[in-house]
């Protein structure tokens, strides 16, 4: 063989080489990808199972409770205090139970007593902190129409079907009870921002039978709900009762309408307005397992007799 013929051989038999070993090594890639792929798909399959476990585990807390305080429901009691950090196999969990009859449920508006709580949400809109009073009444007015039946603005602000029809992207008003707060974003002057500072405020609860508006726990509602209830309520009784029910919560609305000096809450503010129990809830929950992250949010509506029930989940937010 000569010398040439021997070169061609040897380059050659280093190029078989060469490529043998670039096969083989994106085969050990794809198999190592592939093995995480597999991994991640398990991983975040038993955090979905760890997610519902806390579902589930929600739900028979609140019926503990409902057995055991089921008279009044405040702050201090097991159902609201948060779980953040528990350990389990290759992770944790970690979640909270919200309650949601402490916020203003923007579905009132749409109940036989629209009127009075058209008055409460705009108060509301007053008394979050860095929202724009200037922001607040078109606000108010664009929500109310967005649940309404109506096709007729109610006012500066206001927005129907042809407002909305008349963006790049057109939609129609729903024209009925929300059916979760991130619709707020689809309404009219509403930013992420401005939501953002909402959000923890509101709820879009069913209403009683379909016509009755639903009422704010006062043991749990924040003073900014609290403080919406009506234009004569004294933010300074407010501060005091708020610090007071953590270890003293109200054990009937009409002890905090009383005549004496320390009156929380003013005579307008009606018992359909208020109550010491809780009927609806927010569990959030995530879990974290190896790579595998999964979250859940679930309304849990809690009867006065039989098992609590969720009625809504999400996967995204509340």
């Amino acid at each position: 063989m000569s010398h040439r013929q021997h070169g061609i051989a040897l380059i050659t038999a280093m190029l078989v080489t060469t490529l043998a070993a670039i096969a083989a090594a994106a085969v050990l890639v794809s198999a190592n990808n592939g093995i995480r792929r597999a991994s991640t798909l398990i991983d975040g399959e038993r955090a979905w199972w760890y997610a519902q476990g806390l579902e589930s585990w929600t739900r028979r807390i609140l019926a503990h409770d409902l057995e055991k305080n089921g008279a009044v429901d405040s702050l201090d009691e097991d159902w609201a205090q948060p779980l953040d950090y528990l350990p389990v196999e290759q992770g944790a969990v970690r979640g909270q139970i919200i309650d949601l009859t402490g916020r203003f449920n923007l579905n009132n508006l749409a109940s036989t007593q629209a009127v009075k709580y058209q008055k409460q949400l705009l108060l509301l809109f007053q008394n979050i902190k860095d929202l724009d009073p200037a922001a607040a009444q078109p606000l108010a007015v664009a929500i109310i129409d967005w649940i309404d039946t109506n096709q007729i603005p109610g006012g500066a602000g206001g927005a129907e079907d042809p407002d909305y029809q008349s963006l790049p992207l057109p939609y129609r008003a729903a024209n009925q009870p929300m059916a979760s707060p991130t619709e707020l974003l689809a309404i009219k002057g509403m930013t992420p921002e401005i939501y953002r500072r909402i959000a923890p405020f509101v709820c879009t609860l069913p209403l009683v039978g379909g016509k009755t508006a639903t009422k704010i726990n006062v043991n749990t509602a924040s003073a900014e709900v609290l403080m919406s209830l009506s234009a004569t309520v004294d933010r300074d009784k407010i501060g005091n009762f708020i610090t007071k029910r953590l270890k003293e919560p109200a054990k009937t609305v009409q002890e905090l309408q009383q005549p004496s000096p320390n009156d929380t809450l003013p005579a307008d503010v009606t018992p359909d307005m208020v109550d010491v129990r809780s009927q609806y809830f927010l569990m959030t929950a995530e879990a974290l397992i190896g790579s595998g992250r999964a979250a859940l949010y679930s309304v849990i509506q809690r009867a006065a007799s039989g098992a609590p029930q969720v009625i809504a989940r999400s996967l995204d937010t509340e």
